[in-house]
């Protein structure tokens, strides 16, 4: 390996990398063989899984070593499922009307425990963000520890945990107008566009915080974990939680502007208005 200013040099193909990567992401040769900066092999096993020793000052894995590819291959199967693609986050929160924010803070929040050692709680992390006030710390906490890591790595980062607090605030108050708006039939044209307008305008900033925080951690995990980043894949509980969404955050809208009545527990229908079979 050849080094030249802050990117290292393949020896077998010529081609730059950061100097923490250990293979090289186009040929797969070894970047550090044995003995050639030891430091930044531990430094990499400890951010790609390891458990870090304060004590000792070395890494102790989780798993075995990873061997060096002899010639080019396909992503491993090892590789840390950490990606996830920007477009998929937006279609996911627009197809749950905003509830995937609560599943994104739990996988992102796992991941930080898996890479830190530190003590955490995704569930209850998630779950956070239905306390009222209590959510906008979290929510502030959230971005700003994935933005400390970034600033601490020397990898660009566009994030604003205050900026995006501030857009999360503008979420619940267009849900608390929607809290005082009639849902009594018949509905008004305007208060319908209200409807309208409330959920489309709460989809839409939910969709930009997460995609603009995805895209600042995958960049992270791209520098810090190179050729071993894999896509997350898409899992039952993410698809519950979109289910959910689609049926409380869609569904109740397309009721209030159909017939608000069907939300009116005990309501008797008068003769003659029966359901169609």
């Amino acid at each position: 390996m050849t080094a030249s200013g802050d990117t290292s040099i393949c020896p077998r193909c010529g081609a730059s990398h950061a100097p923490e990567h250990r293979f090289c992401g186009t040929c797969g040769a070894e970047l550090h063989p044995a003995g050639d900066a030891p430091a930044a092999a531990v430094e990499i096993d400890r951010l790609a899984g390891a458990r870090y020793t304060p004590e000792s000052g070395t890494a102790t894995p989780d798993r075995a070593p990873m061997a060096p590819d002899p010639a080019y291959s396909p992503p491993r199967d090892d590789a840390f499922p950490y990606y996830i693609p920007p477009g998929r986050i937006v279609a996911l929160t627009v197809l749950s009307s905003g509830l995937y924010i609560f599943y994104w803070m739990y996988a992102t929040w796992r991941q930080y425990r898996e890479h830190t050692g530190e003590i955490a709680f995704p569930v209850m992390h998630a779950l956070s963000l239905l306390v009222p006030i209590y959510q906008f710390f979290r929510l502030h906490a959230h971005m700003r520890v994935y933005q400390e890591l970034m600033e601490q790595r020397s990898v660009p980062t566009t994030l604003s945990p205050a900026r995006i607090v501030l857009i999360y605030f503008g979420v619940v108050l267009l849900g608390m107008v929607s809290f005082i708006l009639p849902a009594e039939e018949p509905l008004t044209t305007s208060q319908q566009a209200a409807y309208i307008a409330i959920n489309v305008g709460q989809v839409t900033l939910l969709s930009w915080i997460l995609w603009h925080a995805q895209t600042n951690i995958n960049r992270f995990w791209q520098h810090r974990l190179g050729i071993r980043l894999g896509w997350m894949p898409l899992g039952m509980a993410e698809i519950a939680v979109v289910a959910l969404g689609l049926v409380l955050g869609w569904g109740m809208l397309v009721i209030i502007l159909i017939d608000p009545s069907l939300l009116n527990v005990g309501v008797e229908v008068p003769a003659g208005t029966g359901s169609a079979p």
